[in-house]
């Protein structure tokens, strides 16, 4: 039988194995705490992640603010090392994604347009123990 966790890590991983080399790919509550990641050890520790997933939202809503930019969708912070992609799935649930330096954001457009649909049917999703 499956699990919520059983369902997202099977949604994560297909997610992952569409994107161009990624780190890790971890949904995060509105809590701040990841719900489910791929790699289940991802290179980088679970809090650091969760913790920059929320303060890459915080900064993209307050630039988008100021802005007059609308609802975030997706921010982007890139490094010379590795670059973090922050995804709005839904109000209370982002996608944290870590790629590599040259990875172009809009590579991972498509995988997300397939995949999130169905990671939203796995948390809107009933299931019994």
């Amino acid at each position: 039988m499956a699990t919520r966790q059983s369902e997202l890590q099977r949604v994560l991983g297909l997610l992952a194995g569409e994107l161009p080399d990624p780190d890790w790919v971890a949904l995060v509550d509105g809590d701040g705490l990841i719900v489910s990641c791929v790699p289940p050890d991802p290179p980088i520790s679970a809090d650091r992640i969760s913790a920059m997933a929320a303060a890459s939202q915080i900064m993209a809503e307050r630039i988008l603010g100021e802005l007059e930019g609308g609802p975030m969708r997706y921010a982007s912070a890139a490094g010379s090392k590795r670059q973090h992609l922050t995804v709005m799935v839904k109000k209370d649930h982002l996608l944290s994604i870590g790629l590599g330096p040259d990875v172009p954001a809009q590579a991972t457009f498509a995988p997300l347009g397939r995949w999130i649909p169905e990671l939203l049917r796995v948390l809107k999703a009933r299931f019994t123990k």
